[in-house]
């Protein structure tokens, strides 16, 4: 490994170890490179909190995978599973933000995690608890679903038969892969 990008690895892993709050978190993940964003979300050592913030930049980026890595391959089994408690909404109906607010889901995502999520919800966009905004959940599960169906190439294999025909002469013949008559053949 190349000792440049290894020592930005490294810096990026101690800042994001560092930072344990939403406000720490969003400076690092925005000022990384792709690359590094990748490289940090294969890192098990990243706390629910900064792996949620990684996938949501990279979601920003319109990065969905890379190589054997997908956003959601450790976060999409949360999707509709009560993880974070929450009570009646106690943000007035002024103080809510809506899912319809946001162009994509993965912006209602970085908008709730910028605002405190998954541990506070005060904008009320993870109703379930589940610590995915919107449907974020759902993104995470398409990302996953279509990174884990393995395409195989359908082989259309043609049989042939290597039964003996009389012609109408008497002579016997075979049917050939390419459909013509081989008379030498039985």
């Amino acid at each position: 490994m190349d000792f440049r990008i290894w020592l930005a690895s490294a810096a990026f892993l101690v800042s994001a170890c560092a930072a344990t709050t939403p406000a720490s978190i969003a400076p690092l993940v925005e000022n990384a490179s792709t690359t590094e964003l990748w490289r940090e979300h294969r890192n098990p050592s990243l706390s629910p909190l900064q792996l949620a913030f990684v996938e949501a930049e990279l979601a920003s980026r319109g990065q969905t995978s890379s190589g054997r890595s997908y956003i959601g391959q450790r976060t999409a089994s949360a999707f509709g599973k009560a993880l974070y408690a929450r009570g009646n909404a106690a943000a007035t109906s002024a103080d809510l933000a809506n899912c319809s607010d946001f162009g994509s889901s993965w912006q209602a995502q970085r908008f709730f995690l910028d605002a405190g999520g998954p541990l506070s919800d005060p904008h009320d966009l993870d109703r379930d608890g589940d610590g995915l905004a919107c449907e974020w959940g759902t993104t995470l599960r398409s990302s996953a679903r279509k990174a884990t169906t393995v395409r195989t190439p359908v082989r259309t294999r043609r049989t042939y038969s290597s039964r003996c025909y009389v012609g109408p002469r008497g002579g016997t013949y075979t049917i050939t892969a390419s459909g013509r008559k081989n008379y030498g053949g039985c």
